[in-house]
């Protein structure tokens, strides 16, 4: 197989997109790349990735290339694992410390910190994204107790969707649930949101 033959088979795998990211691994040269995006009219969409005319952006995909230490989490999570039927406006994501990739605020971009590894790194997944494409956000129990964490800024009948929605998952697991909740130190806080629940 040529490289040439090696780029085509790699933008039908990634359906429909390439990234220089892809080309490292092949190692395929940098200056043949270049050639193929010229005679085949591929579009930059950012610096490294460039996909076919028709390719419809994902910027789920795209964002999370370009910033690979950001994941998906709050709101962004929610809506990728299906407990919130609200496209969201923005993409929120949270970075570990001291992780600034550009200098300003980002229109469209809601950007948290965790200063703590252990939370940071917890319970990463990935899923499959309304464009079809594999991204990392948390798991339904992390990002459960995100939003229990941080209660006080959600609205009320938006934490409640997201509550209803996680505990009837066929796949939630409340003792993963309780382990997170001790990592992040939010143990009671759960608890208590729990036995509402039960009660109800």
């Amino acid at each position: 197989m040529t490289n040439y033959e090696k780029i085509a088979k790699l933008i039908t795998e990634n359906q429909g997109y390439i990234t220089r990211k892809d080309i490292d691994r092949e190692a395929i040269p940098s200056w043949l790349f270049t050639d193929y995006v010229r005679k085949h009219n591929l579009v930059k969409i950012e610096k490294g990735f460039y996909a076919l005319q028709n390719w419809f952006v994902d910027p789920f995909l795209v964002f999370q290339y370009k910033y690979p230490r950001f994941i998906y989490s709050f709101d962004s999570a929610s809506y990728l694992l299906n407990m919130s039927d609200i496209i969201p406006a923005y993409l929120e994501v949270t970075g570990p410390k001291n992780y600034r990739p550009y200098p300003k605020k980002r229109k469209g971009i809601i950007a948290h910190t965790d200063t703590r590894d252990v939370t940071y790194f917890l319970e990463i997944v990935m899923v499959t994204d309304s464009f079809g494409y594999k991204v990392k956000c948390y798991s339904p129990e992390k990002t459960m107790c995100d939003y229990i964490r941080n209660r006080e800024d959600i609205s009320s009948e938006h934490f409640k969707k997201v509550v209803n929605a996680f505990i009837r998952r066929k796949d939630k697991n409340l003792n993963k649930l309780i382990d997170i909740a001790k990592t992040m130190k939010i143990l009671k806080k759960v608890q208590e949101i729990l036995e509402v629940i039960d009660h109800e």
